[in-house]
């Protein structure tokens, strides 16, 4: 049958634009040559461009609808060898939506009525033959109505968990305000921070705001522009450090402001890593400061020790200005000293790097390490199982352990325990980016050092490394002490970790690399 303009009174309704209308392939089921080929011929008259296919048997109308692609069935609803209701019944197994239209001379009225009940789209009596192809286009656009409406709520569908997913997989927080400021959604992320608020619906924003007055939302949604700010927040992991921007929620259709939207981002880390940087920078610039300094103030120095001993030889020993020529070369010998610790710290010193074995330097520094620490102090030691090979200078290492078990007695004026361990250790790249400068990834020998103290404090903590910076009483050091350790440790090509709790001690742990592992490039910084 060729496609045809229909009339007014049947006439379907313009395609959607880019769509075509298509060609319809009808499965008919009638046992009556006669009025299969009335059935044609009145659906030819109402000009629709269409196949059908005609069968009587059950078989072949299954075979029929298994093929697939069946956009209308029509059947009569008493057949000798197949009922009505078991070819609709098969027919919304294979397409729930496929239009089943009954055409019958026989069905009446209460059988018609329980057919639509039973899933039929309508019914034609035969003595009405002339509805049938008013009927077929009403089935065909209803089913078209349908397959639309299906796909569009599966796209909305899908669109709503993609969204869905998006919300669930950011790992910073996100709060929904509405208008009034009250939490309306939060996402898992939220859930994980602040188990102990749980359910957060419909309690105050001001829970997330800075200051806890809910400002930075407020202005948000008094002004409709972004608002950003930084606060300290106890969560299911401790204290930490959050950024909190906030946003207008708008709504799409209209731009209207409908509420605030808070993203809520855990900065804790970031700031220890910017906090490490700044360390590291300020270390090398007071580095470079104090090795300028030690090496012009060493120039200087030598030319008084020169001429103190010219004055030495030349006043006899009787002559009481003899024993002031001696104090100048003491106090001479003390500055020197304290410029080859500023040279360390500035990691200037000519070093005279052999293979050693961390385990055997430390094992025999034990007597003299009990000795200058005293009775009232236990050293215990825990070497690594392996020898702890590392290539260096052994007696600025010397001097890095020295340094470092004073410091752990000074820290304990009652006395108590010093343990000093060997391990070796094996640095990943993720835990080196994690933790940031200095550490980097790579084999490493580390030598840690703990006391039982009472720990440092963080305003402390964050000089420790300073040169001439020191706690203790004037005149009972030099503030020189960790700072060498730190500087012989980066010449080294290594680091210093400290960890501390006040009321539990310290433990002060240097990585050098392991023997045969590469060492930085350039300059430690």
């Amino acid at each position: 049958m060729n496609e045809s303009t229909p009339s007014p009174e049947t006439a379907v309704p313009d395609p959607l634009p880019g769509e075509r209308l298509r060609r319809l392939k009808i499965l008919h089921l009638e046992d009556s040559p006669v009025d299969a080929l009335l059935v044609q011929e009145m659906l030819a008259s109402e000009n629709m461009d269409c196949e059908i296919i005609v069968v009587s048997e059950p078989a072949d109308f299954e075979r029929e609808l298994a093929r697939g692609g069946v956009d209308v069935v029509i059947s009569d609803y008493s057949l000798p060898r197949y009922c009505g209701t078991d070819a609709l019944k098969r027919t919304r197994e294979a397409g729930p939506e496929t239009p089943f239209i009954f055409v019958s001379g026989s069905i009446g009225e209460e059988r018609a009525v329980e057919a639509v009940r039973l899933g039929a789209t309508d019914y034609v009596m035969k003595e009405h033959l002339r509805r049938l192809g008013l009927a077929v286009r009403r089935a065909v656009e209803a089913a078209e109505s349908a397959r639309r409406r299906r796909e569009a709520e599966t796209r909305l569908a899908e669109e709503r968990n993609f969204l869905a997913d998006v919300f669930s997989s950011v790992q910073d927080g996100i709060v929904v305000l509405d208008a009034d400021l009250k939490i309306v959604q939060t996402n898992p992320t939220m859930e994980k921070l602040f188990p102990d608020r749980m359910p957060l619906a419909g309690k105050p924003g001001s829970l997330f705001c800075p200051g806890g007055d809910g400002s930075i939302a407020a202005t948000t949604l008094r002004d409709g522009c972004p608002a950003q700010s930084v606060c300290t927040m106890e969560t299911a992991e401790g204290k930490g450090e959050f950024s909190v921007y906030s946003y207008p929620l708008l709504e799409r259709s209209t731009g209207r402001q409908k509420g605030v939207i808070l993203y809520v981002r855990n900065v804790t880390h970031e700031h220890a890593l910017q906090q490490q940087l700044f360390q590291s920078q300020k270390m090398e610039s007071i580095g470079k400061l104090a090795g300028g300094v030690a090496h012009d103030f060493n120039n200087i120095l030598q030319a008084i020790m020169g001429f103190s001993e010219i004055l030495e030889g030349e006043i006899p020993e009787d002559d009481p200005r003899h024993a002031d020529v001696l104090e100048i070369r003491k106090a001479t010998d003390r500055a020197v000293a304290l410029t080859r610790q500023l040279l360390a710290f500035s990691r200037k010193q000519v070093l005279n790097p052999v293979d050693l074995d961390m385990n055997g330097l430390v094992g025999n520094m034990g007597g003299m390490l009990q000795r200058l620490i005293g009775a009232n102090f236990q050293l215990r030691y825990d070497f690594d199982s392996a020898p702890a090979r590392v290539h260096g200078d052994t007696g600025q290492i010397e001097q890095v352990v020295l340094n470092l078990v004073v410091n752990a007695r000074d820290a304990m004026p009652k006395g108590g325990e010093i343990a000093i361990a060997t391990r070796q250790r094996e640095v990943e790249e993720p835990e080196a980016a994690g933790r940031g400068a200095p550490w980097r990834a790579g084999r490493f020998v580390c030598l840690s050092v703990k006391d039982t103290g009472t720990g440092i404090p963080p305003d402390v903590l964050a000089r420790l490394f300073e040169p001439f910076f020191t706690t203790k009483e004037k005149g009972k050091g030099t503030g020189l002490g960790l700072s060498t350790v730190y500087g012989i440790v980066q010449q080294h090509g290594g680091w210093v970790d400290v960890e501390t709790q006040e009321g539990r001690g310290s433990t002060f742990t240097i990585y050098l690399p392991a023997l045969g592992q590469e060492p930085p490039k350039g300059p430690a910084a």
